[in-house]
């Protein structure tokens, strides 16, 4: 997979390079990457169309209904090493994300299409091989500056904001256990997202089946909303958070859930905690299970490239069950090479109630083109 990537790189700049020859001359100085950052910012000129769409603004259109045409490439790659309290250490090495994406702004930029495929994403029992890697398929059109409708199949349904954020934006090479067990939902629906000074919010109406699975066996309906109360501040004492989330639907059978989250950020302390309690559940695979989770982090910045994180997780997931309680105590350092480029390494040890404890050592490389 890595040469194949490599051999798409490769071949994406060289058919730039009759294009750039005489900027690549004119400033030898400047390393490979500071080149492919300059055509990335769009500071070279008579750019190949082909590389255009992966620019920042990618592909651009005068006097056309069409606006822009950006191409886009997300890689998580992982490494693990689990290490058991009695046996033999074990290796896995796991491509999470691997997902090209084509976004499509038109009518002025306030309308705009998407589609994106997780090209190794699998899901239990699903019947088709192609739907389940579906990540995106919507379309989004802007009401006004703050306000936005979305119909179709959008970033995941926000019923905990640990699972709803993307893997881009994760701090940790895992989410959070509640986070993997109540948040792992992609559902087509129509959404109103909304983002104001003070608030944001994602409210939308989803048939119940998750990834395109089987349409038709019932209704979604999630809220989420996010108070922003010193955002007249945040230059001085920093930003804070204030969520919540609601789920209620019907899969077969109901389910609920709900959650509260609270974040600060001060210049390089970051801060966030959330809990979210289920009756019931439905993400990949539904549960009738009456469960919990609880998780804090924190993280300091050591230099602009370098950070590092913990976080204490906590989950129950099945209250009936007496001794099933699981925690994790993680450790991380988070090096961003580039903007678009992240590394992350993380210590984890397990407490299970009811069985053996176990250690994780992770590494992982998450990257955007």
């Amino acid at each position: 997979m890595k040469k194949i990537l490599t051999l798409i790189l490769i071949i994406l700049f060289s058919l730039n390079y009759s294009y750039a020859v005489e900027e690549i001359h004119l400033e030898k100085e400047k390393n490979t990457f500071d080149f492919i950052a300059d055509v990335y910012y769009g500071k070279v000129e008579n750019i190949n169309p082909a590389i255009k769409l992966f620019t920042r603004k990618g592909l651009q259109f005068e006097n056309s209904y069409i606006n822009s045409v950006k191409a886009t490439f997300f890689y998580d790659g992982q490494l693990n090493f689990l290490i058991p309290e009695n046996g033999s250490i074990s290796t896995k090495h796991d491509f999470s994300v691997i997902e090209p994406m084509i976004n499509t702004k038109f009518n002025e930029n306030k309308s705009e299409f998407e589609f994106s495929y997780n090209i190794v994403r699998e899901v239990d029992g699903h019947p088709n091989g192609f739907t389940r890697r579906i990540s995106n398929l919507y379309f989004l059109h802007k009401l006004n500056e703050n306000q936005s409708i979305l119909l179709g199949q959008g970033d995941r349904v926000p019923t905990n904001y640990n699972g709803s954020i993307s893997t881009w934006r994760q701090e940790f090479v895992l989410r959070s256990m509640l986070g993997r067990t109540f948040g792992d939902a992609r559902s087509v629906g129509i959404r109103n997202l909304a983002n104001y000074k003070y608030v944001e919010y994602d409210i939308g109406l989803y048939d119940s089946t998750r990834y395109m699975k089987d349409f038709g066996r019932g209704l979604d309906f999630t809220g989420y909303v996010m108070f922003k109360p010193l955002a007249n501040f945040e230059d001085k004492i920093g930003t804070l958070k204030l969520g919540s989330s609601y789920n209620y639907g019907e899969y077969n059978t109901s389910y609920s859930q709900y959650s509260f989250f609270l974040g600060y950020d001060y210049n390089k302390v970051h801060f966030k905690s959330e809990y979210a309690n289920a009756d019931g559940y439905n993400t990949k695979v539904t549960f009738n299970d009456k469960a919990d989770g609880f998780y804090t982090t924190l993280g300091y910045d050591i230099t602009p490239k370098l950070t590092i994180i913990g976080r204490y997780d906590y989950m129950n997931p099945n209250k009936k069950i007496y001794n099933d309680n699981q925690q994790e105590f993680t450790a991380g350092i988070i090096y961003k090479m580039f903007k678009n480029m992240k590394f992350f390494i993380n210590y984890v040890h397990r407490d299970f109630e009811n069985k053996p404890d176990s250690n994780m050592i992770l590494f992982a490389t998450r990257f955007i083109i």
